[in-house]
């Protein structure tokens, strides 16, 4: 009975891996792959792609756990410390998405890079809790992509300008 139980843990983690991983590989053969290489692939292509981004995936995950062992004092810290580098921005660009119809894609992104570099420098100076880290990512986005947006119509207008004399 015992033996029966560790496998269906097993099989219920090895499950949920195995979805992410192919969750990661979908879209990145959606995303990227076919934005950029291939545009036009037949469905098997598409396939024999994806099981090479799963592996690439694979091994990225790995790679990523053998480092991971330092991070905070649990697995569960230490997945809520990598999030938080990247949860708060990804927040951010959603806001933006849903409330702020007037700022444009140019900002949001250049904005989501700006923040993403900024918290990164917040987390490495360790002056605040890690948890914090998601509530100044989506700030920092909603806030530079805004002063972006007033800033780049006029970048823009000049650049036309220019490009006219």
């Amino acid at each position: 009975m015992i033996g029966l139980i560790f496998a269906i843990i097993f099989l219920a983690a090895w499950g949920s891996i195995a979805a992410a991983l192919n969750s990661l590989a979908a879209c990145t053969v959606i995303d990227f792959h076919k934005k950029f290489f291939v545009k036009k692939g037949s469905l098997q292509d598409d396939y024999k792609v994806s099981q090479w981004y799963t592996l690439g995936w694979g091994i990225f995950s790995i790679i990523i756990s053998m480092f991971a062992y330092n991070i905070g004092n649990s697995l569960i810290e230490a997945v809520n410390i990598i999030g938080s580098l990247f949860y708060g921005v990804i927040l951010g660009v959603f806001l933006v998405a849903f409330w702020l119809k007037f700022v444009k894609g140019n900002a949001v992104f250049y904005a989501a890079i700006i923040s993403e570099l900024l918290v990164i420098i917040v987390y490495k100076m360790d002056v605040i809790s890690f948890l914090w880290l998601n509530v100044i990512g989506a700030l920092l986005v909603i806030v530079v992509s805004v002063v972006l947006q007033m800033l780049l119509p006029s970048l823009q207008n000049n650049k036309t300008k220019d490009d006219l004399a």
